[in-house]
């Protein structure tokens, strides 16, 4: 009895160190508490961007969870922070200007990258700031600078030849000072009023410089990125000689109040946002770090999910959030991607047959809460030339157009092959490729047939005797047997038969028309949750655990 008693403790001990490995999904400690949000990035990176917050803005950098204030910005109006360049001032108005030395030397309306620093550099702030009082009384245009250390510099010259004249003029005011002709960085930002007067001036280097607002006490401040609200506090950053990266950083749900109500309504049932705020937080905590590249966890367009600031918060999307707070979609005790998507047209898919890594939660359901839905129908007319002009600019020309047919089907009736024939060849588009070639809101999904599908004359090959091989049908003439009888083959939407590997179209191929005509189901990719499927559910009375579990087979909330 007593070795018995030794083996049962031994294996319990076993247990319970083995068992943490596994309870990733259930430990809402290992959420990310911060996440980095790319406001501005790329395409959408600008030379300058205008902050402001009511309580007043701070600017500094982190150790550990220290913050280490190096200036305050108590303004009335927005702050202007730009990258240090070329800038006209156009009545008031800031805009980037492409500098030409021959014809914009002596323009005076025309900020430039060229500095002057006057004296070394200092040790605090303090002592900048008292040298830059000091004299101040001789020189104009001087500002503190926080480069490598503190430092006082004068003047925005746009050559170094107008920087060596206004040297050499503060030379005769100050002779015994040493001064110095600074370059432009490609990393340098520059911090002013309205009124173009240099506040600050700084060089983050590689690290994160965050403004944030002076927190008061209702802890209710928030920061205004170009008349934009948003909660937490901003980094401003250069990538080389790019413009301005702007990145919100702010806690999980605090990002989650923004995404929700751009994803569903804030009018929805409280259920369906529900569902809609654990997949957003599911999403988040699985992306992490998905544009790391840029500096930031994720973006705020349809690439992530789209997240609107504090602007675009609503109460009961706020609500949603936090009653689920801590709460994420596991399998078998592992957080799960949560993908999701507008409108399913009646039948999810299978993650595989949309992108290529099979995930036993991401299984097809049959959806009939999304029919009914906005877009649940939807039809794109183009010509072959206009399809064949969008093939050309993904690089896929087959020459004129002659045909246009989808050769296989996922069991859930999505395409999964598109074969394009011209007269330069052939091209085979797969899986997610064919909305991508056409574009996203002209292709709503892949669950189409094209120019009317089998029920307007498609052809069909049968296999029924191996030795005459595969005999050609006429649709009209065919009956097949389905699971609501015998059925005429030209009277059934689309049919799809199964060949003991792949699932294959009869439908008609588009040689005899002009017009390319694609009749489809649904918005979106079709895995995981219909966001309007869930609304109907919520509609009907389930609530958002119950949609969840429905949608993502054999998970859990935890």
């Amino acid at each position: 009895m007593s070795k018995y008693r030794f083996n049962l403790s031994t294996v319990i001990i076993m247990l319970i160190c083995i068992l943490p490995i596994f309870a990733y999904g259930m430990d809402s400690s290992r959420l990310p508490q911060q996440i980095k949000i790319g406001i501005r990035h790329k395409e959408t990176a600008a030379p300058l961007v205008y902050l402001f917050s009511l309580s007043g803005l701070e600017l500094g950098y982190y150790t550990g969870n220290q913050f280490n204030r190096i200036e305050s910005f108590i303004e009335s109006d927005d702050i202007i922070v730009r990258k240090d360049g070329y800038f006209m001032n156009m009545n008031g108005t800031f805009i980037e200007y492409s500098f030409n030395e021959q014809r914009d030397s002596g323009n005076g309306n025309l900020h430039g990258p060229i500095h002057i620093q006057i004296g070394g550099k200092f040790n605090t702030r303090q002592e900048a700031a008292a040298y830059l009082e000091n004299i101040s009384r001789s020189i104009t245009n001087a500002y503190i600078v926080y480069e490598d250390g503190w430092r006082v510099w004068q003047g925005l010259y746009t050559t170094a030849a107008n920087g060596q004249i206004g040297l050499e003029n503060i030379k005769t005011l100050l002779p015994q000072t040493s001064l110095s002709l600074i370059t432009q960085d490609s990393k340098r930002i520059q911090v002013l009023n309205k009124a173009g007067k240099v506040l600050l001036m700084y060089n983050p280097g590689n690290a994160d410089f965050y403004f944030q607002p002076i927190l008061q006490k209702d802890g209710a401040d928030r920061i205004r990125l170009d008349s934009k609200d948003f909660r937490g506090s901003m980094i401003v950053k250069r990538y080389g000689d790019s413009d301005l990266t702007v990145i919100n950083q702010l806690s999980l749900d605090e990002y989650l109040y923004g995404v929700v109500p751009r994803e569903v309504s804030g009018t929805w049932p409280l259920e369906a946002q529900k569902a809609q705020a654990v997949v957003a937080r599911n999403y988040a905590a699985t992306k992490m770090n998905l544009h790391r590249e840029h500096g930031f966890d994720l973006c705020a367009t349809t690439h992530c999910q789209v997240y609107g600031g504090s602007g675009t918060e609503h109460p009961s999307s706020t609500k949603a959030v936090n009653d689920t707070s801590g709460k994420v979609l596991t399998y078998n005790g592992t957080i799960v991607e949560a993908y999701y998507h507008s409108n399913s047209g009646g039948q999810t898919e299978d993650s595989e047959n949309v992108w290529a890594n099979p995930l036993p939660y991401l299984r097809g359901v049959a959806d009939p809460y999304s029919i009914g839905a906005p877009n649940d129908t939807w039809t794109y007319v183009i010509t072959k030339q206009a399809a064949r002009n969008a093939l050309i600019a993904q690089g896929l020309d087959v020459g004129d157009i002659a045909d246009i047919k989808v050769t296989e089907y996922s069991k859930n009736g999505r395409a999964i092959k598109l074969e394009i024939s011209g007269t330069a060849g052939k091209k085979i588009l797969e899986k997610d490729k064919i909305r991508s070639a056409f574009g996203y809101n002209n292709i709503k999904s892949t669950y189409f047939s094209i120019n009317g599908g089998a029920n307007r004359g498609g052809e069909l090959y049968v296999l029924g005797d191996l030795a005459q091989g595969v005999k050609k049908y006429e649709n009209s003439s065919v009956h097949l047997l389905t699971g609501n009888g015998l059925k005429e083959i030209g009277s059934i939407e689309s049919p799809v038969l199964f060949d003991g590997t792949t699932y294959n179209t009869t439908q008609k191929s588009a040689s005899t028309s002009n017009d390319i005509i694609f009749n489809g189901k649904g918005w979106g990719h079709g895995i995981g949750m219909s966001q309007w499927g869930a609304k109907k559910m919520a509609d009907e009375g389930f609530n958002y655990e119950q949609i969840l579990n429905y949608y993502y087979t054999g998970t859990k909330v935890e």
